[in-house]
């Protein structure tokens, strides 16, 4: 075999190499990021945390886990009315440029963004993708 087809050939299992690595790192991260972004588990590994570093006694331990669970629901309202303030606010600006059939059309569009913001934050889990 020629020196070129050998490079063709190394090159090829190379690119392969990096889609199917880019591919697998898209799909594992974003199963950990949505895990990492649940509620509940923020709430444990905060607590947990807490307990190694400050030698928490098992009674401080139990009083601290409603505290936090409390900080972790203002988080997320507060997160989600901030993601609907800046977002209306986009979206005002775009409609200024957008013709009038566009508008329509926007109109759908940032009913979707509402609904997908509504349902990530508020609900406290997020929803499954497809």
């Amino acid at each position: 075999m020629s020196k070129w087809k050998i490079s063709i050939y190394l090159t090829a299992l190379f690119l392969a190499g990096v889609v199917t690595g880019a591919v697998l790192t898209h799909q594992i991260g974003r199963k950990i990021m949505m895990k990492a972004m649940r509620q509940e588990a923020m709430a444990e590994h905060w607590r947990r945390d807490l307990e190694k570093k400050l030698n928490l006694t098992p009674e401080q331990s139990q009083k601290i886990a409603p505290i936090i669970a409390d900080g972790m629901n203002t988080f997320r309202s507060v997160l989600h009315d901030q993601m609907l303030a800046a977002l209306s606010n986009c979206n005002v600006c775009i409609a200024v440029e957008l013709t009038p059939e566009q508008k329509t059309k926007f109109a759908k569009i940032e009913q979707e963004q509402q609904e997908f913001i509504q349902n990530r934050l508020k609900s406290g889990h997020p929803s499954k993708e497809k």
